[in-house]
C-alpha cells in the first residue's frame, strides 16, 4: 500500500531512557518535563518516568548533525552531553534504551487490502509534536477491535471492516495535519510549539458524523446538541436500585450499550442480544439530560454514538449492521 509522506524536520534527535545520579538530581522532579531550549548545539529535555527511577531525555542535534549510538548513547557520551546543555552537576549512570530520529509524517493510501488491515505506526507516522501518535495508534486499534470481534464472532458483514477504513482514515489524516503544525510553529518559535497541549491535542471533541455506522434520527436539534457520531460524554448518575454510577463505567468493555432517555414509561424496544446492554439511568440531578438530550442512544464499545432516534423500531435496524 502506498505509504507517502515528507520529513518535516530535518534536524536529528535522540531520545533515551537513563538513569541519572549527582547533587543536582533533585531539581529534575518527577512532575514537569524540564527543558533547556537554546542551547547552541540543540535542546535538551528531561523528564521522570512514572513508576520508576528512569529518567527520559530527549535531545536535538544540529541540521547537518548524525547521531551514532553506539558512540553517542553511552553513559559517558550522554553525561557529557547532560552536563554541557543543562549546567547540573549530573552523570548518566546507565542507559536503559536509545534510539534516533528525525521527525516525519506519513500516512498509508488505505487502512484495509483484503485480509490485511494497518493500524498504528503502520498506518500513520507523526512527529512527536502534541504526543498525538500514541492516542491515534490506541483509537485505531479499538475502532478495529471491536468490528474483527463482531465479524468473528457474531456473523457481522465483512463490509463492516470497510469502516474502519473509511472512519480513521479521515481522523488520521486531521491529527497528522495537528501534528505537522504544531511542530512547524516550534520551529519558528511562534508560541505554538510543541510543549504546549490544547483541546484539540486531547482527541476528546474526534467524531464520526459523516461515517458510514452513523444513523441520526431526530429531527429540530439545537446547534451545539449531541448528535450520533459524537463520543459519548460521562455523566454522573445511579442505576436502577439507586446504586450512583457513572456512564464510563456503564459503557466499559466490549458490549454496546442502549441508553434509554426517553421520557415518560421506558421504549418498547425489540429483544436485546447479550452483546447489547440497556441501561436506563436515574437521572434526579440532571447531568445526563444536559449531556445527552432524550431519546435512545446505542453506545459503541469503544465510547461513540452510533444511532440516536426517539423510536425503539430504529434500534434493531441497526444491530443489522454489526451482527448477521
Amino acid at each position: 500500500m502506498p505509504f507517502a509522506g515528507e520529513q518535516i524536520d530535518p534536524r536529528p534527535v535522540l531520545i533515551a531512557d537513563l538513569l541519572l545520579d549527582g547533587p543536582d538530581r533533585s531539581e529534575i522532579d518527577p512532575d514537569h518535563w524540564h527543558m533547556w531550549q537554546k542551547e547552541e548545539k540543540g535542546f535538551v529535555g528531561l523528564r521522570p518516568l512514572e513508576q520508576t527511577e528512569a529518567v527520559q531525555l530527549i535531545a536535538g542535534f544540529p541540521e547537518d548533525g548524525h547521531i551514532d549510538l553506539d558512540g553517542d548513547a553511552t553513559p559517558e557520551a550522554l553525561s557529557s552531553l547532560v552536563s554541557a546543555r543543562t549546567g547540573l552537576d549530573l552523570t548518566v549512570r546507565e542507559v536503559h534504551w536509545a534510539s534516533a530520529y528525525r521527525a516525519r509524517m506519513a500516512m498509508a493510501e488505505r487502512f484495509r487490502s483484503g485480509r490485511v488491515l494497518l493500524a498504528g505506526d503502520a498506518a500513520h507516522v507523526h512527529s512527536p509534536a502534541g504526543g498525538q501518535g500514541l492516542n491515534t495508534s490506541i483509537q485505531d486499534a479499538y475502532n478495529l477491535g471491536w468490528k474483527l470481534e463482531a465479524v468473528l464472532r457474531r456473523g457481522a458483514p465483512e463490509a463492516l471492516l470497510d469502516s474502519y477504513d473509511s472512519e480513521r482514515t479521515r481522523v488520521a489524516a486531521d491529527v497528522l495535519g495537528l501534528s505537522s503544525r504544531t511542530h512547524k510553529a516550534d520551529l519558528r518559535g511562534d508560541g505554538g510549539g510543541r510543549w504546549r497541549r490544547g483541546k484539540e491535542t486531547h482527541q476528546l471533541a474526534l467524531g464520526y458524523r459523516e461515517g458510514p455506522l452513523t444513523r441520526e434520527a431526530r429531527r429540530d436539534l439545537a446547534d451545539d446538541a449531541l448528535r450520533a457520531g459524537d463520543r459519548a460524554p460521562d455523566a454522573p448518575c445511579a442505576d436502577a436500585s439507586g446504586a450512583p454510577v457513572r456512564l464510563f463505567d456503564v459503557f466499559r468493555g466490549p458490549h454496546f450499550t442502549l441508553l434509554d432517555l426517553t421520557d415518560g414509561e421506558p421504549a418498547a424496544a425489540p429483544e436485546l442480544p447479550e452483546w447489547v446492554r440497556r441501561f436506563r439511568p436515574l437521572d434526579v440531578d440532571g447531568h445526563v439530560k444536559a449531556a445527552y438530550g432524550s431519546g435512545l442512544f446505542l453506545v459503541r464499545p469503544d465510547g461513540y454514538v452510533g444511532l440516536a432516534t426517539d423510536k425503539a423500531s430504529d434500534v434493531a435496524g441497526y444491530l443489522s449492521l454489526v451482527s448477521a
